[in-house]
């Protein structure tokens, strides 16, 4: 009798597991442009450099990442072996299948693939992006077969809530990365807000948080664009908690609306040659369901991305707030109202 009780007890603790605690509190981050295409800076580095991904960024940046409950990346590169560079375009990226193996180093939990450089290689190497992200075992969202799967969101349970993360892009100013539409693939546009507000709005009525993040912004420009905040705030009014956003290649300000985070721009990440400031935007969620908001500043380099040193650290946090709008970060680089 003794025996059957422990052995009922067995299967029940196997089949219905206790629901874990809720943490202290869970991180969600998220890091902003990133290309690893073989015919652009970054692939080539990390082969030469014999480190992985160690090559491209340094151990704190990893850590960072790979101990989130929960790393989000832009993704801005087409995934094939086929197609051919898209006419008119200055600037094409594509990477074999194998480069998203670096994903997995990073602790990549969702790639985002609304921008204006996941269609590079046209239609066939764009089809193929998907399946090598699935074969991958990477979630991505902002781009489909057609636009309803463009459009969906991911859902995820951080610390016991429920979030969906929405991604849109609104980036290029001549249109040359097609949007998807009901019988035609491409990415999640959002130059007319209509289908994102609509989409906001459902995905609120089924999760406690909704994240939007949009790929929006003039390039190489710390100065908000009109229409970004204008749709950054709608985002907000359509029942958004967080809006996130990048596309400008440089850090911008960020905005506290109706008490909501908006991070205009996160600028590259790992994306090029270039000396650049960056960000990794932490959202620090607890047990209660309250957040907090963190920038922490980083530097790209040399094809290296590192966190910034103590001076770098000041000065980043300084001109973030220098761009900001009734909110600032302070010497931690935690997000307050003004």
């Amino acid at each position: 009798m003794v025996k059957k009780l422990f052995l009922l007890i067995f299967i029940i603790l196997v089949l219905f597991p206790a629901a874990s605690e809720p943490k202290k509190y869970a991180t969600i981050d998220f890091v902003g442009d990133v290309s690893l295409a073989d015919n652009w800076a970054v692939g080539w580095r990390y082969d030469a450099r014999k480190k992985k991904v160690l090559g491209i960024l340094s151990q704190d940046i990893v850590d960072i990442m790979t101990k989130s409950d929960f790393m989000v990346v832009n993704s801005e590169f087409a995934v094939s072996r086929r197609g051919k560079p898209m006419e008119g375009k200055k600037y094409t990226f594509l990477a074999k299948p194998e480069r998203l193996n670096i994903y997995h180093e990073m602790g990549v939990d969702l790639a985002l693939l609304a921008n204006n450089h996941v269609y590079d290689y046209g239609e066939e190497a764009f089809l193929d992006m998907f399946d090598a992200f699935d074969k991958a075992g990477i979630p991505y969202i902002g781009a489909g077969h057609n636009l309803e799967e463009a459009m969906k969101p991911y859902n995820v349970v951080i610390n016991g809530y429920k979030f969906a993360i929405l991604n849109g892009s609104r980036a290029e100013k001549y249109r040359l990365t097609p949007g998807a539409t009901d019988t035609t693939p491409g990415i999640f546009l959002c130059y007319d807000t209509a289908n994102m507000v609509n989409a906001i709005k459902k995905a609120k009525e089924e999760n406690d948080f909704v994240i939007a993040v949009i790929h929006f912004g003039r390039e190489l420009d710390h100065a908000l664009e009109k229409e970004q905040v204008a749709s950054a705030r709608l985002y907000i009014d359509s029942g958004a908690d967080m809006v996130v956003g990048h596309h400008a290649h440089v850090l911008h300000g960020v905005e506290f609306y109706k008490d909501k985070p908006i991070i205009y721009n996160l600028g590259n990440f790992i994306f090029n040659a270039d000396t650049v400031d960056t960000a990794i935007f932490e959202v620090r969620l607890d047990a209660d369901g309250n957040m907090e908001y963190y920038i922490i500043p980083a530097i790209q380099d040399e094809v290296y991305t590192l966190l910034a040193g103590p001076e770098d650290k000041v000065r980043i946090i300084n001109d973030i707030n220098s761009w900001s709008i009734n909110a600032y970060l302070d010497s931690d680089g935690r997000m307050l109202k003004k």
